[in-house]
């Protein structure tokens, strides 16, 4: 059961940016992600629409308190983003979603801030479930003995941290992700393990049933590593598949609860 992120909320507050001259603290440690973070932010939080053009670099030189080349820095990261488009003479100008690299960390991590919906986790949950039930199938075929006790070891250590939810979480992403390595697809795992890393709108599990929950992964991580043991690659990928469906319609419900 992935996608457990650290007590995420569809909200996002001013705290939470950086900023101004004071009015909220700098967080990022160069310049420029200030000018990208604070940006990013008008964007994928609907402040600034596509078309709209961002103001001249001498207003937001003024507006960030910095110089030329860190502004010139920050509205270049952000087009290569997909966030923007600076023209020569025509100023920036914001781009559509379309244009929008949403695997890129920043990106993903903003847009799910403001995806109060879940539209977004919906389709990031649609690509895990096909590229991970691929890698089990893969895997199940590769997979060397050591590794299956890696795996075997990995349950056991699962069953005695329920109690212990960052344990068990940190223990459930090193189950998911010994078997995509051990499929041999790197973009695969690339892309997935990007997802895990800053799908920040995920949820801790916290009403009544928590429990149960992490019982019933443990339970179907076991049937996927059975299905592993016997060499079955379509029972793995019909197992994994379920297990994310299963685990995405848990946290789904305890969000909405």
């Amino acid at each position: 059961m992935m996608f457990s992120m650290e007590d995420a909320t569809n909200t996002v507050s001013a705290a939470s940016r950086p900023v101004l001259d004071g009015q909220r603290v700098r967080r990022p440690a160069r310049m420029a992600s200030v000018v990208v973070e604070e940006i990013a932010h008008r964007i994928l939080g609907g402040e600034l629409h596509a078309g709209a053009v961002l103001p001249t670099e001498p207003a937001l030189e003024r507006e960030f308190g910095f110089s030329r080349s860190v502004i010139r820095e920050g509205l270049k990261l952000l087009e290569e983003r997909g966030l923007v488009r600076v023209e020569q003479g025509r100023g920036t100008t914001v781009q559509g979603r379309d244009s929008w690299n949403l695997l890129d960390p920043a990106v993903l991590r903003i847009a799910l801030v403001y995806d109060h919906e879940m539209v977004l986790l919906d389709d990031l949950i649609g690509v895990r479930r096909v590229l991970e039930r691929e890698m089990a199938r893969a895997a199940a075929a590769r997979l060397t003995e050591d590794e299956l006790a890696v795996l075997a070891e990995n349950l056991d250590q699962m069953t005695s941290s329920i109690g212990d939810y960052d344990r068990f979480r940190s223990l459930d992403l090193a189950f998911h992700d010994g078997v995509m390595r051990a499929s041999g697809s790197e973009v695969g795992r690339t892309i997935v393990r990007t997802i895990h890393m800053n799908a920040g709108h995920a949820f801790r599990l916290s009403a009544p049933g928590a429990r149960a929950a992490l019982e019933c992964t443990v339970a179907e991580h076991r049937a996927i590593y059975e299905a592993f043991v016997a060499r079955d690659g379509e029972l793995a990928a019909t197992r994994t598949e379920a297990h994310i469906d299963s685990a995405w319609a848990v946290r789904r419900s305890n969000q909405f609860a």
